[in-house]
């Protein structure tokens, strides 16, 4: 069933003529179920993809903006995160497939088509933050226990630095400066 569905994300190459073709898809979190990606519970993503096709290659650029509802590290609430990306890559022509290189892919010389489903999902997954905090609880509009404790260990402008000094980090900077003099 899964192979199936990724079909719907082939494109026939062999019958364009040489030039730039444009391709889009709307994707919904059915998409993300075929590679059992389960952080987020739903996505809202459109996805524009340019083929500049020449007699040698194939320049893909994959672009993707929409969003996902995925949990707050925090309060594990759901809210919607805003997606935007863009994946480049390259096929060309050789004797077997191989996609191991990002931005390289082989193609079999009597290839006609290519699947784009692999490249349109890490252009998702890789355009989703590790660190994940609903937009009210980081702008103060919404409090959870113990609120002030997980912000600072997520906040990357701390503003408290004091606590994080290190006083042997000045006798180590002592030793520069007087080496240069």
């Amino acid at each position: 069933m899964k192979m199936k569905n990724l079909k719907l994300y082939d494109i026939k190459f062999s019958g364009l003529k040489n030039g730039k073709h444009q391709f889009e898809y709307d994707i919904d979190h059915s998409f993300l179920e075929l590679f059992d990606y389960e952080e987020a519970k739903d996505c809202k993503i459109k996805i524009e993809i340019e083929l500049n096709k020449s007699e040698s290659m194939l320049e893909f650029f994959i672009k993707s903006y929409g969003s996902v509802s995925v949990p707050c590290d925090i309060s594990n609430e759901l809210y919607d995160q805003a997606i935007n990306g863009e994946l480049n890559f390259i096929a060309k022509f050789g004797e077997e497939f191989n996609d191991e290189r990002d931005d390289l892919i082989i193609l079999p010389y009597n290839e006609h088509t290519i699947n784009l489903a692999q490249q349109i999902y890490e252009n998702i997954v890789l355009n989703i933050p590790l660190k994940r905090i609903h937009p009210d609880i980081a702008s103060g509009k919404k409090k959870v226990k113990n609120q002030a404790y997980i912000i600072n260990d997520f906040d990357e402008n701390d503003t408290n630095k004091e606590q994080n000094y290190d006083p042997r980090w000045d006798a180590l900077k002592k030793l520069l400066t007087d080496k240069k003099k």
